[in-house]
């Protein structure tokens, strides 16, 4: 199986490092800049998908945490990150999947879980630098589980 090369692995890893920062310190303008232009965000939640494409459907997307006083305090930590070749077999772009963790601490107290879930990703290297040109966001239920329910 084809890799990305060590240097742009350790880039995309970054990458997610930074969309954590900008998304948990309510920098908006640091998190749209993560996004291709023509980025298309969506996830999938108990109230059904919300969707994003493009910067300025992205900040709005991201605004609706960024604005709700309930937000900070929470982290997101996105780890077992596995890049893989682009399924449409573009040599510039990778498909990312990765665990997605949110834990939330109210002033003066302890964190605690929030949410679990997963993320699938495309990432692009646009003159030198790594963005996300579609993100998937779903919680850990549901088609990841389905060997289980199948009886391995």
């Amino acid at each position: 199986m084809r890799h990305p090369e060590a240097g742009d692995t350790l880039l995309i890893h970054e990458l997610y490092a930074r969309y954590s920062w900008a998304l948990d310190t309510g920098n908006t303008d640091d998190y749209v800049r993560l996004f291709h232009p023509s980025a298309r965000v969506y996830e999938t939640t108990a109230a059904g998908l919300n969707e994003a494409t493009g910067h300025d459907a992205i900040r709005a997307f991201v605004l609706r945490f960024h604005g709700n006083p309930d937000f900070p305090g929470r982290q997101h930590r996105i780890s077992q990150i596995v890049i893989d070749p682009d399924p449409k077999g573009r040599p510039d772009h990778w498909s990312v999947r990765s665990y997605v963790l949110t834990t939330e601490t109210a002033i003066g107290g302890p964190p605690a879980l929030y949410w679990t879930g997963c993320a699938f990703d495309t990432v692009v290297k646009v003159d030198g630098e790594w963005l996300i040109v579609e993100r998937e966001i779903r919680p850990w239920a549901g088609e990841q589980l389905e060997r289980f329910a199948a009886g391995g």
